[in-house]
């Protein structure tokens, strides 16, 4: 409602939750979520994709993506995330190349799923206002009866900045304040009963008001993928959802960033729920899948991870690199990493393996994997099918 009477908002570093945080549980000891359907070959660099393009790489095509939403919405699956892009890695393969923008994404799955949370990447540096975003988001929540949420990110790749015309990347610093002033902006159009002014060093607002308002009460829930000690620290003071992606994933690391990630969470006196970005390969068997892993990693598309790895260095040449070797720069066992998950967290195996590895995955403190699969169409009804019972019985399921 819309009292008519025009609030002055405050300016300030987070945390800032008017009427508290959102609701984060589904009731799942372990959330799974359907990661990087929406664009080409999700988390996949290898050409591997190129034998079967319809099958591995455009399951982001309609209605063949509304065909994977539908099921893994039946199938029990808790959320689906969708992977942030505005220009993919080029390489044979076309790694990321095309694909769903968050709205279009979000929007499509809100029409054929009941059940699934609806999670949209939006990268707030990118000449992006929070009302924009306060407002699209507002609408897709209220049409799919509270399910959106918005994962936060600041934007690191130089390229992308350089495509709405930024052309210097601000500092890490500097893109976590201008986060902060987007993100409390957001909160405050999403739940003044007031038209809102707001005059920040990065964004302003004068008499701004969202209708409808979110179904979620207070907010839709947001999440965040900061790794460095600035992110971190953003994470936990704006966010719900604490995103994770150890670079060597050992399960140590993973102990160590759910710890860190709730201690600055208590240090603002809140509360996070901490995924992990995972990627895997369901067969029948282990031999299976290990023939699988072989197949994509001797089909690994340099010339793709190469682009990758620059553009995750915030680098644009090879001269800033050095002269990369025939493991981009990366060595043998990262550029493998990169090539199969972007280096998430390996789920590789028979379904009684990939139970057992999401079981020690949880044990490190992990609330949600969010993954991203290879062969999407075949290895989401196996989760569903012949995974999830066992999580079940091993009471990590529900």
């Amino acid at each position: 409602m819309n009292s008519g009477k025009t609030i002055k908002a405050e300016v300030f570093r987070g945390p800032f939750d008017p009427g508290g945080q959102p609701e984060m549980s589904r009731g799942q000891p372990l959330e799974l979520s359907l990661f990087a359907w929406n664009v080409r070959s999700g988390l996949s660099a290898t050409k591997a994709v190129m034998s079967d393009e319809d099958r591995y790489a455009n399951y982001w095509h309609w209605p063949s993506a509304e065909k994977l939403l539908r099921r893994a919405d039946e199938l029990g699956f808790d959320n689906q995330v969708q992977y942030g892009m505005w220009g993919g890695y080029g390489g044979p393969s076309r790694w990321n190349d095309d694909g769903l923008d968050f709205a279009t994404a979000a929007s499509a799955s809100a029409v054929v799923t009941k059940n699934l949370n609806l999670f949209s990447t939006v990268h707030v540096g990118y000449k992006f206002h929070p009302m924009h975003i306060a407002k699209i988001g507002a609408c897709i929540d209220f049409v799919s009866g509270g399910r959106w949420g918005l994962n936060v990110v600041s934007g690191a790749n130089p390229e992308d900045f350089r495509k709405f015309g930024i052309t210097e990347r601000p500092a890490g610093p500097e893109r976590y304040a201008m986060a902060d002033e987007f993100v409390t902006l957001m909160k405050y159009l999403w739940t003044s009963d007031a038209p809102v002014d707001f005059e920040g060093k990065y964004y302003q607002c004068y008499g701004g008001y969202v209708g409808p308002r979110p179904a979620r009460n207070p907010r839709p829930i947001l999440m965040n993928a900061g790794q460095s000690d600035a992110g971190f620290d953003f994470a936990c003071r704006q966010a719900d959802w604490v995103f994770v992606v150890p670079p060597k994933g050992f399960l140590e690391d993973y102990v160590a960033m759910v710890n860190k990630a709730h201690t600055y969470a208590a240090k603002y006196e809140r509360k996070v729920h901490v995924g992990a970005m995972c990627y895997s390969i369901i067969e029948e068997t282990d031999a299976r899948a290990e023939e699988t892993q072989a197949w994509l990693e001797q089909e690994a598309d340099y010339e793709a991870i190469l682009n990758y790895s620059r553009a995750m260095m915030g680098t644009n040449s090879a001269m800033d690199m050095g002269e990369p070797d025939q493991w981009a720069g990366l060595g043998e066992d990262q550029y493998k990493k990169v090539a199969l998950g972007m280096t998430g967290f390996q789920l590789f195996g028979s379904p009684e393996t990939v139970a057992e590895k999401l079981r020690v995955l949880h044990e490190t403190g992990i609330d949600n994997a969010v993954v991203g699969f290879f062969d999407p169409h075949k290895a989401v009804p196996m989760m569903g099918e012949k995974v999830m019972p066992i999580l079940k019985k091993m009471g990590v399921r529900n």
